[in-house]
Parts: structure tokens; sequence; C-alpha cells
């Protein structure tokens, strides 16, 4: 990994209606590994085969970053991931969110690790990274994520929600090359 977050802040909720609210205030652009949200502001439209060849490539890159993480001698556990995207916050805000198949809980988070971001050759403009999210269990827990590339999105903002619902919020405060 890159670049490693040795900085985070954590709050949660499990509130459903404070969940409604939010996605009533804020815009909220939403995609799982096998569909897309159609920007028809760009032009842009729903394709199947491409979705299908994004996530082929996506669990390539994963077990691509599992292999290289096993050489050195650690191990990681890998997350599914259900539903991941971004929500506009009106101040401005760029939540990365990422639901996942999991019922950790992710209040534990202590450190988030990212790699280098990679071109999606397969989906024009959006990119790919791998999050590694530690706890107080040695081994952590290995994401992929793909995003679509804004200037505006520097990947600092974090909304983990498992499968009890319970969300889980990380702000990145400092980046650290490792």
């Amino acid at each position: 990994m890159s670049e490693q977050i040795n900085s985070t802040t954590t709050t949660s909720t499990a509130n459903t209606e404070n969940t409604a609210q939010i996605e009533e205030t804020n815009e909220v652009t939403q995609s799982s590994l096998g569909e897309v949200v159609s920007d028809k502001k760009n032009g842009g439209e729903f394709d199947d085969v491409i979705e299908k060849n994004v996530v082929v490539w996506m669990k390539d890159q994963l077990n691509k970053e599992k292999r290289r993480i096993n050489r050195m001698g650690s191990k990681s556990i890998p997350v599914d991931v259900k539903n991941a995207g971004i929500i506009k916050e009106e101040n401005g805000v760029i939540l990365n969110r990422m639901e996942l198949n999991t019922n950790f809980d992710f209040d534990k988070v202590s450190q988030i690790m990212v790699s280098e971001s990679i071109e999606c050759p397969v989906k024009k403009g959006y990119h790919y990274i791998t999050v590694l999210l530690f706890a107080n269990n040695p081994i952590p827990l290995i994401v992929p994520y793909i995003y679509l590339k804004d200037t505006q999105n520097k990947l600092t903002d974090w909304l983990f929600i498992n499968n009890q619902f319970s969300r889980s919020r990380h702000t990145i405060n400092e980046y650290k090359d490792v």
C-alpha cells in the first residue's frame, strides 16, 4: 500500500430515520459492483457488459493485492461489497460510501490504508483502489473500491455500513507514504 492514513475519527449511527434524512437532503450516487448509476447529465448510459467486465477486473486487482500481501508474509480478510458510491453533502464534503457484507463493527477501525489508484481500463473515468481496514486484529479487512475520478474527492471521508445497517464514519486527517 502506498498511502497510509495514521489518524481517523469515527462516529456512527444505526438510526434509519437519520439515514433517510441524509439521503433526502444530499445528492446520492450509489452503485454496486454489478450495476452502474447512469450519469444522464454527461451522456452516461447503463451497459451491463461493461459492468460485468468491471467486476471481473476488480476481482483480479483484489486477488493481485492479496497475493502481494501473502508474499510479504501477511494475511488479509476479503469483504464483499454489496453497494458503493458517493454522497455529496451540502457542505461540499464527498463521502465514499461502502455497504459491506459483514457483521463487523466498523467503529473498531483505527487505521485505513489505501493503495495508489489505478485507472479502470474498461470504464472510462473510473479508478480503482484497494482499501485495508485495521482494527484490534492484526489481520486487516481488504476491500475493493471503484470511483469516478474527481478532483473534489480526496478519498478522505468514508462511510462504512454493515449488515445490521450500523453506520461508521471515518475522516482521514493525514496521508503518510509507507
